[in-house]
């Protein structure tokens, strides 16, 4: 039993040192990735938005609608 404690400890200790090996971002750099992911996300919104709308359109118009 002692030998299970000491590896449970041990992997604790482990997870601990790994842990302390994180490098966090910089909140400026958080801030401006964050700001480039949503106007990335809102220009190919636009774009899927004008290709529906210009299909929508010729399908109409080959259907005679």
């Amino acid at each position: 039993m002692a030998e299970e404690k000491n590896t449970k400890s041990g992997r604790f200790e482990g997870l601990k040192g790994e842990f302390n090996k994180i490098v966090w971002a910089d909140p400026k750099d958080v801030s401006k990735q964050t700001a480039a992911v949503v106007a990335v996300s809102v220009v190919v919104a636009l774009i899927i938005v004008a290709m529906d709308t210009v299909i929508k359109q010729g399908v109409n118009i080959l259907v005679g609608l």
